[in-house]
């Protein structure tokens, strides 16, 4: 799901290619989104992401944490790169929507601020943070030692490689060892087809099981046609991906959210000397957590497999 290094714009390209199937939401305080963000089809909730978003109350507890000039600002000014949906995208208006956005959106509800977000090149906005041109970034960050080293990050979520059926997993793929002796389909380059197939291939080896078939395809849309097609019986790919597809295409294909492959953790960033936010950001997503409307939030954009219990400030890597 996130963002390792450079933004990742096969990831972004891939997704991008299903919007048309979506109708928009809005990330500002403005209308309520009325399907992205939307899991009513895939049975889950009513609600998109935005209006749990828009119902969150302030919590004075959380608001007690934000620093003196944030609290007398009234707003925070947010930024990051919408070009890896669903977690930040633009809709056909040009908004910034996705799951950050709303996240973003019901954090600052707790604050009892407003939120501004902009736009920046994914690989330029650390250095932003740094020089303090904003207050905090929701970019699906990766949270990294060498990156901790120079911002503060709140984990809120989690991601990595996830898997995709035929809806409603006829063949009751849930685990990995489901996988062995199976076609699995991936695109071709990806971490996926480089790391995560050759990885089945030897836990299905060390029990004693048939080693998936592994088909390799140079489009994500191909990857997805083989699964529809009976071509493939799973594919692999992000868990954003996967969890997105199995949402605009219901009728079509289901997420696993048993399956998450090398998982990491992502975080909001702000400034390493940032007066308190990151821990106003911290207690605003654990009072989210707690209350339920965060795991809401989450599926509602088809993320169940994301979801975390705890939020905390620059945790450990691979915790």
């Amino acid at each position: 799901m996130m963002r390792k290094g450079v933004k990742s714009s096969l990831v972004a390209a891939a997704a991008i290619s299903f919007l048309v199937l979506t109708t928009a939401c809005s990330n500002t305080e403005g209308a309520a989104a009325t399907a992205s963000g939307n899991a009513s089809a895939s049975g889950q909730s009513s609600q998109s992401g935005q209006e749990l978003a828009q119902a969150v109350k302030p919590d004075s507890k959380v608001q007690a944490l934000l620093p003196a000039a944030i609290k007398s600002k009234g707003s925070l000014t947010l930024v990051t790169d919408p070009t890896y949906a669903p977690i930040d995208f633009t809709d056909d208006q040009g908004k910034i929507v996705g799951l950050e956005p709303d996240m973003a959106l019901a954090v600052a509800k707790k604050l009892g601020v407003t939120i501004n977000i902009e736009k920046a090149d994914f690989n330029g906005i650390l250095a932003g943070i740094e020089a303090r041109r904003y207050d905090a970034s929701w970019a699906a960050f990766s949270i990294t030692d060498e990156r901790k080293d120079k911002v503060n990050m709140v984990s809120y979520m989690r991601g990595g490689t996830s898997v995709m059926v035929k809806k409603g997993n006829p063949l009751g793929i849930n685990s990995e060892l489901d996988l062995c002796g199976k076609t699995v389909a991936a695109q071709t380059g990806t971490t996926q087809a480089l790391s995560v197939l050759p990885s089945f291939d030897k836990k299905c080896a060390d029990a004693g099981k048939d080693k998936p078939i592994s088909l390799l395809l140079p489009q994500q849309d191909n990857v997805n046609q083989a699964v529809a097609s009976g071509r493939a019986q799973a594919l692999v790919a992000d868990n954003a991906l996967t969890g997105y597809y199995a949402q605009l295409q219901p009728d079509a294909f289901t997420s696993v959210d048993s399956i998450l492959v090398e998982p990491s953790l992502s975080g909001v960033v702000s400034p390493k000397d940032d007066g308190g936010l990151s821990k106003a950001f911290q207690a605003g997503i654990q009072s989210l957590m707690d209350d339920g409307t965060y795991a809401k939030i989450m599926e509602a954009w088809n993320l169940k497999s994301g979801i975390v219990t705890k939020s905390e400030i620059n945790p450990t890597v691979g915790s």
